[in-house]
């Protein structure tokens, strides 16, 4: 009995972590959840952060990206994919701006029309390709996003987690030496 107990409180937790770590997605799936068929080309195994609702989750490595001659695809892999609908955004519904999001590579955060408390992020590359393909319908700048670039946090902690790293690793090697 205790057993069975324990499984379920297992399944309670493990779903329910998930349905939370889904919610940006979920909002977004209020206004863009539907499937958009086939495909002009599509990009697997990509990542996306989507920010908005008091924090931020990666869905890292596990999307794929798919254009249409009228809109962009997001799908989450099947086995990933409980409480990730796939989404179809219209090229109309997307204003993009360059952003520094990622550590190691330049990214593009995107806001969309119908969704606007959730920014979506993804590599410059891949929202390159995007607007390759939706033409003038969207919109990709240089300038910065309105309401300022969201990668400057992590640029911020990860130089202290440097500085911090740096300093344990000299105190270490003090101790070292005064033995």
């Amino acid at each position: 009995m205790l057993t069975v107990f324990g499984l379920a409180l297992f399944a309670f937790f493990f779903f329910g972590m998930q349905r939370v770590q889904a919610c940006r997605w979920r909002y977004l799936a209020e206004s863009y959840a539907r499937d958009a068929g086939a495909r002009l080309g599509e990009r697997k195994m990509r990542s996306v952060v989507l920010i908005g609702l008091g924090g931020f989750n990666s869905v890292k490595g596990i999307t794929t990206i798919g254009v249409h001659t009228n809109g962009v695809s997001l799908r989450v892999m099947p086995i990933f994919s409980l409480f990730h609908e796939p989404l179809f955004v219209p090229f109309g519904d997307i204003r993009g701006w360059r952003t520094t999001w990622y550590l190691d590579a330049r990214s593009s955060e995107l806001h969309l029309r119908r969704a606007p408390d959730v920014k979506i992020v993804l590599p410059e590359e891949d929202a390159e390709w995007i607007r390759s393909h939706a033409g003038s319908e969207m919109m990709l700048r240089d300038t910065r996003p309105p309401g300022g670039n969201v990668g400057r946090g992590w640029h911020v902690f990860s130089l202290v987690h440097c500085v911090f790293g740096l300093f344990a690793v000299l105190v270490v090697i003090a101790m070292l030496i005064g033995r």
